[in-house]
């Protein structure tokens, strides 16, 4: 991307809405640093929207003073040339509760106990960080997330579950303010206050995870209608059913807690995130429920299997640079990583099927044998002269080789590009010797089969001549 001279490369398109795309990014360093992120990158034609820019400013400077292993850290802001803002966030490699939920609807495999209220814990966990957060002096923020729901619930390969998405959260010390009247969030888990634009405090997010944990159990939704009027009546006016009413194996003192944080009177709720995690480990103990580790989680995500790995997600082109770059998840910024950078792959054999550019690194030896071969014929050549000189006889040689010692004291010369075939047996060594001691023919007699022939066809079943060294005294034998 553009911002801050292309130190996010973005790499693929995670998911897209109302507001902003979440691309797939890879962020650069020196010494070949290299970590995916997430990319939040507003839609162009709302930079010029001062009320969504300052939500977007908002999320950033809300999300990024909540340090908590539960929660998705914001990394860094950016803007473009265009003047659009992009809210740069850990990326976090797992699906969202949503994705689980519906799996498990579909498959008709619940999510075991066990794992479901470790997940849900952890969410509550984030919720809690973020509700008690405060500014540099000490004053809270009293932030309401206003948005809690499976889709804003992601489950990490290494069993980590950690909230995000503060786009629509409210806090005392937002720059922007919603106005009389409107309502933020998703219907099916919104609380009456907020359906009735009443104010708004931590129990109101109580009560939207409430309902997800209500959906975890019965495996549906709370409130289900054909259009989002009729579900604020729901909310508003019909009290919800126990989830033991829907699927009567879930464990009694767990149905209890959830139907507490379920209370339309917000006084009748639990207090907080942190009393409604108390109540829910105790009612698991009461029931015998073992809560599961992160180690149980992550191995349940894995084998679910319902997210795209980050080599996945990326265009098939450029897969090669997604595979081994760490990801940042868990506390402090490091946790899961991908797989290490694979090593370089061995040299293949070979072979006669081997491809006309891997053949392509042999042509130092071929110059090589070239160079022998011409250096033989020049001294052939010499000796040849000297005997002439010697003992009377005129050299061949004085007045310019003829084309015979042409052809037969350099090696032939063909427009071939190199490949690798299976080599053609050499002559019986026997034809060599008898050749070798024969008596020098005259230059007017140099055979036409040292003349180069055309090349062969490239394929696998064809094989190329090609010239022998030059035995003693230079001859070299006419035909292989």
């Amino acid at each position: 991307m553009a911002s801050e001279s292309g130190r996010y490369d973005k790499l693929a398109e995670i998911a897209s809405g109302g507001m902003a795309t979440v691309y797939l990014a890879r962020t650069h360093g020196l010494g070949g640093f290299e970590r995916l992120v997430a990319v939040k990158e507003m839609h162009p034609h709302l930079a010029k929207e001062p009320e969504f820019v300052a939500m977007f400013l908002d999320e950033a400077r809300l999300a990024a003073r909540i340090r908590h292993p539960n929660v998705v850290a914001t990394l860094d802001v950016t803007e473009a040339e265009e003047g659009a803002l992009s809210l740069v966030m850990e990326y976090v490699e797992g699906p969202s509760l949503q994705q689980i939920l519906r799996r498990a609807v579909r498959q008709n495999d619940p999510v075991p106990i066990d794992v479901a209220l470790r997940i849900f814990l952890d969410a509550l966990a984030g919720l809690e960080a973020a509700h008690e957060l405060a500014d540099e002096q000490g004053v809270p923020l009293r932030i309401v997330h206003r948005d809690v729901s499976p889709q804003n619930i992601l489950v990490s390969t290494d069993g980590t579950t950690k909230l995000t998405d503060f786009g629509v959260a409210r806090a005392d010390s937002r720059l922007s303010s919603t106005r009389t009247g409107t309502v933020k969030g998703k219907v099916p888990y919104m609380a009456p206050e907020q359906i009735r634009s009443k104010p708004l405090d931590r129990r109101t997010d109580v009560y939207a995870a409430g309902a997800v944990l209500w959906e975890m159990l019965a495996r549906r939704r709370l409130v289900r209608a054909e259009s989002e009027v009729a579900m604020m009546y729901q909310i508003t006016e019909n009290a919800a059913v126990s989830p033991r009413e829907v699927i009567p194996e879930v464990p009694e003192a767990v149905a209890q807690v959830c139907m507490k944080a379920l209370e339309k009177n917000p006084d009748e709720r639990h207090a907080s995130a942190a009393d409604f995690a108390d109540a829910l480990e105790a009612a698991a103990r009461a029931d015998g429920v073992v809560l599961a580790n992160a180690r149980v989680v992550a191995a349940y995500v894995r084998t679910i299997n319902v997210h795209r790995a980050p080599s996945a997600l990326a265009p098939e082109g450029r897969r090669s640079t997604v595979s081994g770059i760490s990801s940042v998840t868990g506390p402090g910024g490091t946790g899961s990583q991908e797989a290490a950078l694979p090593a370089p792959a061995a040299t293949p054999a070979r072979t006669a099927l081997t491809s006309t550019r891997d053949a392509e690194v042999e042509p130092p030896k071929k110059r090589s044998l070239r160079g022998m071969f011409v250096l033989v014929a020049v001294a052939a050549a010499a000796l040849g002269v000297f005997v002439g000189v010697r003992y009377g006889q005129p050299s061949p040689e004085a007045n310019g080789p003829s084309e015979g010692h042409v052809a037969q004291g350099a090696p032939i010369e063909t427009q071939v590009p190199p490949v690798t075939t299976a080599a053609e047996p050499l002559p019986a060594a026997s034809t060599g010797a008898s050749a070798a001691a024969a008596p020098m023919p005259p230059p007017t007699q140099a055979a036409p089969s040292a003349v180069a022939k055309p090349a062969a066809p490239l394929s696998t079943a064809s094989t190329l001549r090609t010239a022998n060294p030059p035995s003693k005294g230079g001859y070299r034998p006419r035909e292989l």
